[in-house]
């Protein structure tokens, strides 16, 4: 019992450590360049954020 504990908390250790050296290890980097034409920049008007809920009626 006692070698499959030592054997259990070994194979423990070894998963610790190597989660820890990827969660330290740099991600890569990369850049992404995307156009946005300046229609798209527009802010859309407050009457079009909300139901007509007289239309229903």
């Amino acid at each position: 019992m006692k070698k499959l504990r030592l054997i259990l908390s070994i194979i423990i250790l070894v998963f610790s450590i190597y989660f820890l050296v990827w969660g330290f290890s740099p991600n890569p980097r990369e850049t992404r360049i995307q156009t946005i034409s300046p229609a798209e920049m527009q802010l859309p008007t407050p009457s079009s954020l909300h139901p007509d809920l007289q239309a229903g009626i």
